[in-house]
């Protein structure tokens, strides 16, 4: 399959009587197969993320979501994973007082295990992070 959309829905209600489905998470990019230490790398930054949502972001509230999104560019020096993480309909985002573990996981993480760059952006209807990290040696197509 050269491409993979998935789309992941939420319970949630108002009352413990109504349950509604609704779709929270749209994840859209070519399968790609990472080796084990680019899968972890990017997997704890995912975690992260995905705490932070919870705890004060798009998902955080019943109307956020989120879309995950990623290509894969050729550059002279290699091929390169180019990845975003947008969050919209949660609370307003404001820039944080000060960088805390999860934003130097993400950011430094990243860089030291993969030597690629991860930028967290705090926009006001919801944090953007991208991510631009070379294809390690071992991906390949899924």
């Amino acid at each position: 399959m050269p491409g993979c959309s998935i789309l992941l829905t939420m319970p949630w209600s108002h009352s413990a009587s109504r349950a509604v489905g609704r779709i929270v998470l749209f994840i859209m990019g070519e399968n790609i197969r990472f080796p084990p230490k680019a899968a972890l790398a990017l997997g704890i930054a995912f975690n992260e993320l995905a705490t932070n949502a919870v705890k004060y972001g798009a998902l955080s509230n019943a109307t956020g979501s989120i879309l995950i999104e990623w290509t894969i560019e050729t550059a002279p020096e290699g091929r390169r994973l180019l990845l975003s993480w947008k969050e919209k309909g949660g609370p307003l985002v404001k820039l944080p007082a000060q960088k805390g573990f999860g934003s130097r996981v993400i950011e430094r993480g990243l860089a030291h295990e993969l030597e690629g760059a991860a930028h967290l952006d705090y926009r006001p209807e919801g944090l953007v992070c991208t991510m631009d990290v070379p294809l390690p040696s071992g991906a390949r197509d899924g």
